[in-house]
């Protein structure tokens, strides 16, 4: 009995997998992918054992992005997926610029923002205040121009670091 029902599972098991869906895609370095797991951006090529490939709109799900365990490396045909794989690559590209620049903006926005903060912390802890003259003289400030000065590295901080 066990082995009759080991070998029925034995053969079924390959059939099972000629039943499943079949996704199409391309990884980061243009290497075409196929899976039984649908992916973002993947396309539909092979419905439940039909034997000719079926094009569909690419697939966009949020399942997850991990390649199955019958993904396999096919090379890619001249013409019709070099294109698609280099405008992929060239928003993969785009992308990691966008998030460069916005990882660069942020880190100057905190830098400028903890550079404010200091000059407004040093001029209220300051008991005087000072300007430097052009030949290097210090020249202090009246209570009420120090005041100012305060209230205006206020706003410059609070300008700085808005939105943080």
């Amino acid at each position: 009995m066990r082995r009759a029902a080991a070998i029925a599972i034995l053969t079924w098991l390959p059939l099972s997998a000629a039943l499943a869906d079949v996704f199409r895609s391309v990884d980061a370095q243009g290497h075409v992918l196929y899976s039984d797991t649908p992916t973002p951006g993947a396309e539909l090529v092979h419905i439940n054992g039909h034997n000719a490939p079926i094009r569909s709109a690419p697939v966009t799900t949020a399942s997850s992005n991990r390649a199955s365990s019958t993904s396999s490396y096919a090379p890619s045909k001249p013409g019709s997926t070099a294109q698609s794989g280099d405008q992929i690559h060239q928003q993969l590209e785009q992308e990691a610029a966008a998030r460069a620049v916005q990882n660069d903006v942020a880190r100057t926005r905190a830098e400028q923002c903890k550079k404010a903060q200091d000059v407004y912390n040093d001029s209220v802890q300051a008991r005087r205040i000072y300007k430097t003259g052009p030949d290097g003289s210090q020249e202090f400030l009246t209570d009420d121009e120090a005041v100012n000065m305060r209230l205006a590295n206020k706003l410059e901080m609070d300008t700085a670091c808005k939105g943080q």
